[in-house]
């Protein structure tokens, strides 16, 4: 995820702010900008030129659904790893299943 800085620099008598992008991004950015014969700093401004001409509704939505689907494959994955934890103890199972067992009885009683 790029982090804009809030410090400005000049360059040519122009005010830009100062953007941190991680190397991934910066590499799939740069190949962007060698195929479409631009600099890389062109090819940011115009994306966010782009982006607030939409008035980042597309970029809102694209970021929830991101979040959404790592969250649920975060927790997908921690889900398998406890079960298979848990699958391979087969008295942990038991246990469960007794302790399951007494206190819905004592629930229903």
């Amino acid at each position: 995820m790029a982090i804009a800085h809030t410090d400005f620099y000049r360059h040519e008598n122009l005010v830009r702010k100062s953007i941190q992008i991680p190397s991934t991004q910066h590499k799939e950015l740069k190949a962007l900008a060698v195929e479409l014969d631009s600099s890389l700093g062109d090819v940011v401004e115009t994306i966010m030129e782009l982006m607030q001409q939409d008035n980042y509704q597309q970029l809102k939505s694209a970021i929830m659904q991101k979040r959404e689907r790592e969250l649920s494959s975060s927790l997908n994955y921690s889900l398998d790893e406890a079960y298979a934890y848990l699958g391979s103890l087969p008295e942990t199972l038991e246990d469960a299943q007794f302790f399951f067992e007494a206190g819905h009885e004592g629930m229903v009683a």
